[in-house]
């Protein structure tokens, strides 16, 4: 009887032994060197001797071998890595045989009780000069309509190389990043509940907040060119390194040559270690995109409303940007670079106008 693999199988070599994993339907077995032995043999189409038979069976069981073909019918159009994680994140399941709102919300209670006994830290702390910022100018958002903004937010591919004040750049950062709700949370007010989450201007899974930015100033007036970590506890700055970066963060962000000429960049991180502390299963790192979109969007139509040209860019190398910023290991990592400035608005940069001419 001809038996056919799992298209789903991933393998991991951990110290026990061999770690088998059926990513689409979420089961893990560590496997025995016959049963891996067996499972090898399969793959190359090898004949199956008889002596083989109790381990075939437990490996049908386990539905990692079936004796009818399962070949993988899915259009992918990326690398196998993309499309193991794309899979082994769907359809989690989560269960519960509770019914009532009233047992499902108190299961929830239960469990967050359970996290808080290790909370991590709300907000991360930089070592350096706390430079302090001037307060957000809130009121020059009220001079743009919604619509407006949403109209006229573009991406900018030519900048002119002005200095922004730095009170735009304090409305910027508070309004986008920044507490802007205050102390005032009047669901959380009950004295048993224990805080673990903060209120902005945009949505974040648990209200955890795991971005934290980091500010690349060029031109701002009254601030010292330099790379800056954003408290948006005190809204302040924390200088980490002084002096120009703008070429070298072209160079980093893959010589995307037609960001020269901001007034600042800001590379926005998530602090993964915050989400894998609540949400324990990889399925948290899409959410976890979805954060750091629903930011920069806000930062977006923020800059925006403050008549500043915008440019986003998710290309550059990470590595090179942790030393930059000085990470300070995997639990923090960079996924976007927000730049504002002044500039034409030419979302087509002039040298490739001339080409195309």
């Amino acid at each position: 009887m001809p038996y056919f693999l799992n298209p789903y199988l991933f393998f991991l070599l951990e110290k026990e032994g061999v770690l088998v994993w059926d990513y689409k339907n979420h089961s893990q077995y560590l496997l025995e060197e016959s049963h891996f032995a067996a499972l090898c043999d399969l793959s190359q189409h090898l004949p199956i001797q008889d002596n083989l038979s109790p381990i075939l069976r437990e490996l049908e069981e386990a539905q990692l071998i079936s004796t009818t073909p399962n070949a993988a019918s899915e259009e992918w159009g990326w690398d196998i890595l993309s499309k193991i994680f794309h899979l082994g994140t769907q359809n989690v399941y989560v269960p519960s045989d509770e019914t009532s709102e009233k047992m499902l919300a108190q299961q929830y209670l239960n469990e967050c009780v359970k996290l808080a006994e290790n909370t991590p830290s709300l907000f991360s702390e930089r070592e350096g000069q706390l430079i302090d910022l001037p307060s957000p100018a809130l009121e020059l958002l009220d001079q743009a309509s919604l619509l407006a903004v949403l109209k006229n937010r573009k991406t900018c591919r030519h900048f002119s190389s002005q200095a922004m004040t730095l009170e735009d750049l304090s409305t910027l950062l508070f309004a986008s990043f920044g507490l802007i709700h205050g102390d005032s949370w009047s669901e959380s007010s009950h004295p048993d509940l224990k805080i673990i989450g903060m209120r902005k201007s945009a949505p974040a899974s648990g209200g955890l907040h795991a971005e934290e930015i980091y500010v690349a100033a060029y031109r701002v007036s009254n601030l010292t060119p330099g790379i800056y970590h954003y408290r948006p506890q005190d809204h302040k700055l924390t200088l980490i390194t002084q002096g120009s970066f703008e070429e070298e963060i072209i160079s980093v962000n893959y010589k995307q040559f037609y960001s020269r000429g901001l007034s600042c960049g800001f590379y926005v991180t998530s602090r993964l270690d915050k989400l894998w502390w609540k949400y324990k299963h990889s399925r948290a790192f899409k959410p976890a995109l979805l954060d750091l979109g629903h930011v920069s969007q806000t930062f977006l139509l923020t800059a925006t409303a403050l008549h500043l040209q915008t440019w986003v860019t998710a290309a550059f190398e990470e590595k090179q940007v942790d030393r930059l910023l000085q990470l300070p290991d995997t639990t923090e990592s960079p996924f976007l670079f927000l730049g504002v400035g002044y500039g034409t608005g030419q979302a087509i940069p002039d040298a490739m106008q001339l080409i195309n001419g």
